[in-house]
């Protein structure tokens, strides 16, 4: 997008190179600020947008837009897994495709942004890019915690046991990937993956909303 030329190319750059270089300027500090910056602008839209919406209606539609996987995504459309600056071992691994990484990135860049064009840019970037997810996320009748949401909706189902198995992790000690099964009555509906077993266990509990939903 035109609008990521609005950043300085040292920051740019910085905003893109991975820890895993080995350089001693890399983006986690500028990830840091672009988290809180993020949080801020669509906290801020939130408060504005309807006066109804209470404190808790807030957070978990906050939650919802910011989680890892939509950051992610917005990462991919803007193409900055190609572009970000890595080791070979990271990138061999599938750094490139990694959601954790693509949303370190993202918020990385929004920081970078703040600090090159200033807040009004900043926040007419951000909004623009999430205009659709905010909007789809305030007229959801509930968002929050996945596995108490899907837990109720078997009981009220009568369903009987409930059960999430790890079926797969990679990555080292520090940077590992969990993969999870959620099974309900012996039959598994979904899987989710996470950087966590309790990320990977919530994805798996929304896809499977998101698959009875559909049905």
């Amino acid at each position: 997008m035109e609008e990521l030329n609005r950043i300085q190319s040292q920051l740019y750059k910085e905003a893109i190179t991975h820890s895993s270089t080995g350089e001693a300027v890399h983006n986690q500090r500028l990830e840091f600020l672009g988290d809180a910056v993020l949080s801020v602008i669509i906290s801020e839209w939130l408060y504005s947008y309807k006066e109804t919406l209470s404190e808790g209606r807030m957070s978990q539609i906050r939650a919802a837009v910011v989680r890892e996987e939509s950051l992610a995504t917005v990462a991919s459309q803007l193409d900055l897994g190609s572009q970000v600056l890595m080791s070979k071992g990271e990138e061999k691994s599938g750094g490139r495709q990694r959601p954790s990484l693509l949303a370190d990135t993202f918020e990385a860049v929004i920081a970078a942004m703040y600090l090159s064009a200033g807040p009004d840019k900043t926040r007419e970037f951000v909004l623009k890019l999430f205009q659709e997810p905010l909007h789809r996320a305030c007229a959801e009748e509930f968002i929050g915690d996945s596995k108490s949401q899907f837990q109720e909706k078997m009981h009220t189902l009568g369903a009987g046991s409930i059960e999430y198995s790890v079926v797969r992790d990679s990555g080292p000690d520090h940077d590992k990937t969990f993969w999870v099964e959620l099974a309900v009555d012996g039959k598994v509906l979904s899987s989710g993956m996470g950087k966590t077993k309790k990320q990977a266990e919530q994805a798996a509990a929304r896809k499977a909303l998101g698959n009875r939903h559909e049905d």
